[in-house]
């Protein structure tokens, strides 16, 4: 067996071993993309909150809220609120 073929072989073990472990990777986390629901947040990088709201991007379902807009811990807005005033007939 020449040095080529055992290089060739050592490879090829290489090349599916990486494709074993990144295809999994891959397919674990898209299937949590898919499904809706929330990603943990150990999976989330930093601390960021890119609109402001006082929600992390990793856990805000409304990412884009105005900067000071009330929303809730979802980051989404909260509907405003409405109080009666007196009928004056």
């Amino acid at each position: 067996m020449s040095a080529f073929d055992s290089h060739a072989k050592a490879s090829l073990a290489l090349l599916l071993l990486c494709g074993l472990v990144t295809g999994c990777a891959t397919s674990s986390r898209s299937s949590v993309a898919l499904t809706g629901e929330p990603i943990p947040a150990q999976v989330c990088g930093g601390d960021a909150d890119s609109d402001g709201d006082g929600v992390n991007n990793c856990n805000d379902r409304c990412p884009g809220t105005l900067r000071g807009e009330s929303v809730d811990q979802d980051g989404c807005p909260l509907p405003p609120i409405v109080e009666p005033k007196p009928f004056r007939g």
